[in-house]
């Protein structure tokens, strides 16, 4: 086979091989070479363990992407950017750094679109504190519609909780927990089982519905994307094999981060380049503010990105 060198094979192919001698043993190959660049960045500058930074990374851009595209193994199967993904580790190994860098865009996000939303529900309350005749005569609405909040993140939070924020947001969220300890001893809380359940569904994006009392309608999700990211520690991590989840297929579904050896690094002079935390800004938000496409009855229409015949072979071999 012939092949040609070039200036950015060559970097690329430095890039990775540095980052195995770090001790990183995901492929940061599979990164466009401007991620990777980012990643060995933030290990040389940070101390980031490679491992950590491109796993955080990685989830980073599956909940970018949500619900907007969905890949085509055969026709009729098709597959959500789903990951419930566990950063673990022990104390002041370095785990939650990278996750806070990965997904400050969604922070940001989170942060102006909230600011956005609270000034609209302020006018929206001014709206319906007057009559319908003086809603009339000041050019509004006589029936106002309360405005939704666009978001990314969720943290603590019931499925009920996470069903109406989902339908108001159909690209899809992230469950966002520092500390996932948190996230499955909650499973348990209200009634026995059902939230592990949910999870269970949820990671193959199947229809959910919510039907509680406490709504005043049912909340129906065609197709949810729920992606779940966070850190744990390794001296509690045999809680999450406790009951049925070793058996009933929720510890397969999480995708673990355990670097072979995390030494505490050391302390270093060197500085992070000043672009980079701006070179991942807008990489993510190239991929948020892609525009989604939207039927008659306001669904949410997902492009569908088939396999290439080589992409196949490498994915049934």
């Amino acid at each position: 086979m012939n092949s040609k060198l070039t200036a950015e094979g060559i970097m690329g192919a430095a890039m990775c091989m540095g980052a195995e001698l770090s001790g990183g043993e995901f492929p940061i190959s599979v990164f466009p070479h401007k991620i990777q660049r980012i990643i060995t960045e933030l290990h040389a500058s940070q101390g980031y363990p490679i491992d950590y930074i491109a796993a955080a990374m990685l989830s980073a851009l599956a909940v970018s992407i949500g619900n907007s595209h969905l890949a085509q193994v055969k026709r009729g199967w098709v597959e959500s950017p789903i990951l419930y993904m566990a950063l673990i580790g022990r104390p002041g190994a370095n785990k939650s750094h990278p996750l806070s860098f990965a997904f400050h865009p969604f922070i940001e996000h989170d942060y102006l679109h909230n600011k956005e939303y609270q000034e609209q529900y302020a006018e929206y309350e001014r709206t319906m504190s007057m009559t319908k005749k003086e809603r009339l005569e000041a050019g509004k609405d006589e029936f106002p519609i309360p405005p939704k909040r666009s978001r990314f993140l969720v943290s603590d939070i019931t499925p009920e909780g996470l069903s109406l924020i989902h339908a108001q947001n159909p690209r899809g969220l992230c469950l966002w927990s520092d500390e996932l300890s948190a996230w499955f001893k909650n499973f348990n809380r209200y009634n026995n089982g059902s939230e592990e359940q949910f999870w269970l569904s949820v990671f193959n994006a199947k229809p959910t519905i919510s039907d509680r009392k406490s709504s005043q309608s049912s909340i129906f999700i065609k197709r949810p994307y729920i992606s779940v990211v966070g850190t744990i520690q390794q001296k509690i991590l045999g809680e999450l094999g406790k009951g049925e989840r070793a058996s009933n297929g929720f510890i397969d579904r999480i995708l673990f981060v355990m670097p072979q050896s995390v030494q505490k690094s050391r302390w270093s002079d060197r500085e992070t380049p000043e672009e980079l935390e701006q070179e991942w800004l807008h990489i993510i938000n190239r991929l948020i503010e892609q525009e989604c496409e939207f039927n008659e009855q306001g669904e949410l229409q997902s492009h569908h990105l088939p396999f290439r015949e080589a992409a196949k072979r490498e994915l049934y071999a």
